[in-house]
C-alpha cells in the first residue's frame, strides 16, 4: 500500500506564524475570518485520496483548514417559539468547528476531511471505535442551535466521539508532519526534494531581484536550453549567470526534468502573483486592527487607463512608528465618485481590511474626490455608516495657494511665459547641442516645484544662457525662425525687470520649499505640516520690509553690470503719476523702482493673503479631525481600556494623513515599470510588479525570511518538481 497519497499536497494557503490568512469569501456581510487556533493555518495540508468531502457539501467550507468565519449577523431558525442562530463565540476552544453561510450550518473539519481513512482502517481490519460517523457534522450539517452547547448534545457529544477523536488525531498528526518536514513522500524523496527546493530558490531569487529593481523580465526565447542565446530576456540572462557562478545550482540544473524547468512566462507570472500575495498580507498584519487612513490619487498611463494608487497610513505596533504601504494599484473603469469609492471598498475588502477601521480619508481637490455632497469622500461616510474626515491634500493645496497667488500680478504672469518659451527653445535639436547649463523644467500649474528649478537654473547660469542666446541669435548656420526667437528670448531675460522678478521669485519660493519636501514625508501629520505651513508664511512675511526690497535691488543691479543693453528705447512713465500708486503699468516697462517696488509688495501682500486663508482651512480641518479623536477615545473606550488613553490618541492623532505624495511616488514607479516595451502586459501583472517595485523593503525578505513560505505557496499537487 502506498502511504504517500495520503499526504499529497493540493493547494495554496498562507503561513499563519509569517503572514495572516485572508478570507476568500465574498459574501458582503462577512468580516475577516477569525482563526482561532488553527494547527493547519498556512500549512499544505491537504488531502486527495483521503478527502471524504461529499458532493452534498457546502463549497464555502474550508479546503486546507477550517474555515471560521464572523458576520454581523447570522440566519436565525425557529425553535419553538423562540428564533435562535449560530454564535461565533462557539468558535472558541473549538478548532475543528467551521461554519458555512450558504448551508447555515455547522461542519467538523477533521472528520470531513480524515473520515475516508478512518473507513480504510475498517475494511483492512484494524480496531474500530464502533462508533457511526455523523452524517450531521459531514455532509448534511448540523444546525441544532437550541442543544448545540448543551453537555452530551450537539457539539460536546459529537467531539467526545471516538470517531472524531480518530479524525482528530490523524489531522493533528498530519499537521506535525508538514510542521517538522517529515511527510512520507518528504522522507522517500529527501534528497531530490531539497535539489528541487534549491533550485526552485534560485529562479525567485532571479525574479526577485528584477521586480525589485523595475526590470523587464521576459524576452523573446523562453527555452532553457537557449538561454545563453540573444533575445532571451534579462530572466534567462541572470539565471544563466547564476548557473556559471554556482557549481553547486549548475550539477542540480542536470537534475532538472526538461519539462519541469519553470522559465516561461506563466512560471514567472505565478511566483509574481505569489510575492505580491505575500507582500500584501504582510501590509494587513502589520495593520492588524489598528486605524488607518486611506490615501488615493489617480493617474492615467500612456494606453489612457486610469490608474488608482491606494495607499494605507497606520501606526505600526512593531516599529512604533507610522508607516505608509500601497496596498494596491488597480483601475477605474468610470470616473464618477460612485465606482472609485466602490472600488476602495471592494479593494479594502479583498485585503482583509475593515472598512469601519477608516480614520480619515486624504485626496486632492478634484470635484470627484472633494465634492461636499456627491464626491468619493461623501459617498465613503455614507456607505460606512459614520463620519470620516476628509483632508484635502497639503501639497495641492500649497501648490495652488502658490501659482495663484503669483499669478495675480501680470509681470510675474509674462515671467513665467517667457520662462516656458526659453524651456522650449532650449529643446529644440540644433539649440541642445550648443546648451550645456542645467536643465530648464516645464511649468505645470499643479506643481511650482518647477517654477522653482527654472528660476534656480536661469540664476545661476544667467550669463551662460545669455551666451547660447547671443550665439544663436548671430549664427548663420541657424534657421531664420530660429534666429529670431534667439533675438526675442534675449532682450527679455536681459531686461532689469525680468532678472528682478527672477531673483524674487526665487526667494520666495526657497522658503516655502522645506515646508513642501517635509509635507512628502510618510511621518508627517496634519497637526505638523500646519506647522511648518505657518513657519513657511514667517519666513516669508519677513521678506515685506524695505530693506529686504533694498538687498533684492542691490543683487539685481550686481548680476545686470554685464548684461546685454537692449537697442530698444525705454519708455518712461507719465510724470503726472508720479505721486500716485500705480496698479497698471500704463503700456511703460517696470523699469523705475518705484514700479518695483509696487510690484514686490503687492506680490508678497498675495502670496501671504493666501497663505492665511490656506492655514486657516486647515485649522478648521484640524479642529474637526481633533473632535473625532475625542470622539473615538469616547465610543471606543472598551477598546482602549488596555493601553494608556493619552498613548491611544497620540496613535490616533498622528494616523491623520496630511498629503498624497506616496500615491505620486508610486506613480514615478508606474512609468519605470510600464514602459514601451511593455504596453502588452495586463493590468494585474503590472499592479502586482509596481506593488513589488514600490515596496521593496518587502519584497526583499522573498531572499531569506519568506523564501520558504514562498515555495509553500508555489507548490501544488500539479507542480512536476515535488517541493515538500
Amino acid at each position: 500500500m502506498d502511504l504517500r497519497k495520503w499526504f499529497t499536497t493540493t493547494s495554496t494557503t498562507t503561513v499563519k506564524t509569517v503572514m495572516p490568512s485572508t478570507s476568500t469569501s465574498t459574501t458582503s456581510d462577512v468580516d475577516r475570518p477569525v482563526t482561532e487556533a488553527h494547527p493547519s493555518d498556512g500549512r499544505r495540508a491537504s488531502v486527495t485520496a483521503a478527502s471524504h468531502d461529499d458532493d452534498s457539501c457546502p463549497d464555502d467550507l474550508g479546503k486546507d483548514e477550517p474555515l471560521q468565519i464572523t458576520l454581523k449577523s447570522y440566519p436565525t431558525r425557529l425553535f419553538g417559539t423562540r428564533n435562535r442562530s449560530f454564535s461565533h463565540a462557539w468558535f472558541q476552544k473549538r478548532d475543528w468547528l467551521e461554519y458555512s453561510v450558504k448551508a447555515d450550518a455547522a461542519f467538523c473539519y477533521p472528520c470531513r476531511k480524515f473520515s475516508a481513512r478512518s473507513a480504510t482502517q475498517i475494511k483492512i481490519g484494524q480496531p474500530q471505535s464502533g462508533t457511526r460517523l455523523d452524517p450531521a457534522f459531514t455532509t448534511k450539517g448540523f444546525h441544532d442551535w437550541k442543544h448545540a452547547v448543551e453537555t452530551n448534545k450537539g457539539f460536546s457529544r459529537h467531539e467526545m466521539s471516538k470517531e472524531h477523536l480518530t479524525c482528530h488525531s490523524m489531522w493533528k498528526e498530519k499537521v506535525s508532519r508538514i510542521d517538522k518536514g517529515k511527510e512520507i513522500s518528504t522522507l522517500l524523496y529527501a534528497e531530490q526534494i531539497q535539489r528541487n527546493r534549491y533550485y526552485m530558490s534560485s529562479l525567485i531569487d532571479v525574479v526577485e531581484f528584477l521586480v525589485s529593481n523595475q526590470l523587464p523580465l521576459r524576452g523573446k526565447i523562453e527555452a532553457f536550453d537557449h538561454m545563453d542565446e540573444g533575445g532571451s530576456g534579462l530572466f534567462m540572462s541572470l539565471l544563466e549567470f547564476s548557473i556559471r557562478k554556482d557549481p553547486q545550482l549548475a550539477e542540480i540544473v542536470k537534475t532538472i526534468p526538461k519539462n519541469a524547468t519553470y522559465t516561461s512566462h506563466e512560471i514567472q507570472n505565478e511566483l509574481v502573483a505569489v510575492m505580491s500575495i505575500i507582500v500584501t498580507d504582510a501590509i494587513v498584519k502589520e495593520i492588524g486592527d489598528s486605524w488607518f487612513t486611506v490615501k488615493v490619487d489617480g493617474t492615467r498611463d500612456p494606453t489612457g487607463m486610469e490608474n488608482i494608487s491606494i495607499v494605507i497610513r497606520y501606526f505600526n505596533e512593531k516599529t512604533l512608528e507610522i508607516t505608509e504601504r500601497l496596498l494596491v494599484m488597480t483601475i477605474a473603469n468610470s470616473g464618477d465618485a460612485q465606482t472609485i469609492t466602490n472600488m476602495i471598498l471592494s479593494e479594502l475588502s479583498k485585503a482583509g481590511l475593515n472598512a469601519s477601521k477608516i480614520l480619515s480619508q486624504v485626496y486632492d481637490g478634484a470635484a470627484v474626490m472633494s465634492g461636499k455632497y456627491g464626491g468619493v469622500q461623501r459617498l465613503l461616510q455614507e456607505k460606512v455608516g459614520r463620519e470620516i474626515p476628509y483632508v484635502h491634500c497639503l501639497n495641492h493645496q500649497l501648490h495652488l495657494v502658490v501659482v495663484h497667488a503669483l499669478s495675480a500680478e501680470k509681470a510675474i504672469q509674462d515671467f513665467f511665459s517667457i520662462c516656458n518659451a526659453l524651456y522650449n527653445f532650449c529643446r529644440k535639436p540644433t539649440v541642445a547641442l550648443q546648451y550645456r547649463c542645467d536643465r530648464l523644467k516645464r511649468l505645470l500649474d499643479q506643481r511650482w516645484t518647477g517654477h522653482l528649478a527654472t528660476v534656480a537654473v536661469i540664476v545661476s547660469s544667467f550669463e551662460d544662457i545669455t551666451s547660447v542666446l547671443e550665439h544663436v541669435s548671430s549664427a548663420r548656420t541657424y534657421g531664420a525662425e530660429v534666429r529670431m526667437e534667439a533675438v526675442g528670448l534675449l532682450r527679455e531675460v536681459s531686461d532689469e525687470s525680468f532678472i528682478f522678478i527672477c531673483h524674487f521669485i526665487h526667494k520666495v519660493l526657497l522658503l516655502l520649499n522645506p515646508a513642501n519636501v517635509i509635507l512628502q514625508g510618510e511621518d508627517t501629520d496634519l497637526l505638523t505640516g500646519m506647522k511648518l505651513v505657518s513657519s513657511a508664511a514667517e519666513c516669508v512675511r519677513n521678506l515685506r520690509s524695505e530693506d529686504e526690497f533694498c538687498i533684492l535691488c542691490d543683487t539685481v543691479t550686481a548680476s545686470t553690470k554685464d548684461a546685454p543693453v537692449s537697442a530698444k528705447r525705454r519708455r518712461q512713465v507719465n510724470k503726472n503719476l508720479t505721486e500716485y500708486v500705480v496698479e497698471e503699468t500704463t503700456g511703460a516697462n517696470i523699469i523705475d523702482k518705484v514700479e518695483l517696488r509696487r510690484l514686490y509688495f503687492s506680490a508678497l501682500d498675495h502670496i501671504l493673503g493666501e497663505i492665511e486663508q490656506y492655514i486657516s482651512r486647515i485649522k478648521e480641518e484640524e479642529s474637526q479631525q481633533m473632535m473625532t479623536t475625542r470622539r473615538l477615545l469616547s465610543e471606543h473606550h472598551k477598546v482602549l481600556e488596555a493601553m494608556p488613553s493619552v498613548l491611544s490618541a497620540l496613535k490616533l492623532a498622528v494616523t491623520f494623513g496630511a498629503s498624497t505624495a506616496m500615491c505620486e511616488n508610486s506613480f514615478s514607479v508606474l512609468k519605470n515599470v510600464f514602459t514601451d516595451n511593455r504596453r502588452a502586459m495586463n493590468h494585474t501583472r503590472k499592479s502586482q510588479l509596481v506593488q513589488l517595485a514600490f515596496e521593496r523593503d518587502l519584497t526583499k525578505k522573498m531572499r531569506n525570511e519568506w523564501k520558504d513560505l514562498v515555495l509553500r505557496k508555489f507548490n501544488s499537487s500539479t507542480r512536476r518538481l515535488q517541493l515538500f
